[in-house]
């Protein structure tokens, strides 16, 4: 596989589980997203939000997890 194969298929299955993620979600059922997102690194859950609320999660950062 070349790396350009690996980026396309990557790119696959990020598709495939933000699609099976907002299937969860519209069923009712985040256990497995928050067990997908209790693995990230924080400062990309702190990321994600918008940057007025980073503040508030900033001492997160000292733990790394």
């Amino acid at each position: 596989m070349t790396n350009e194969q690996a980026k396309q298929k990557k790119q696959q299955l990020i598709e495939r589980v933000v699609e099976h993620i907002k299937r969860d979600i519209e069923y009712g059922d985040v256990e497995a997203v928050e067990e997908l997102l209790g693995v990230c690194p924080t400062k990309f859950l702190v990321g994600y939000l918008p940057e007025e609320e980073w503040e508030e999660f900033f001492e997160l950062e000292q733990f790394n997890s």
